[in-house]
């Protein structure tokens, strides 16, 4: 994520960011540029290891739109 990862929630919309990353959307920004949406925060993992094999290393879950 581009911003703090504790910032986001499940639902908040998200677009690209540098990088690589994605960065959560305001309202407004939702309101105004719609199509800039990229998908949704799905989940933000509490855990270290997802699958037993894969590190999350501070990843989040998004839902591609």
């Amino acid at each position: 994520t581009w911003e703090n990862r504790e910032n986001f929630a499940p639902g908040d919309p998200v677009c690209a960011a540098p990088n690589g990353t994605v960065s959560k959307m305001t309202r407004e920004e939702v309101r105004e540029y719609p199509d800039r949406i990229i998908g949704t925060v799905s989940a933000v993992p509490a855990y270290d290891f997802w699958n037993r094999t894969i590190k999350v290393d501070d990843r989040i879950w998004i839902k591609i739109k």
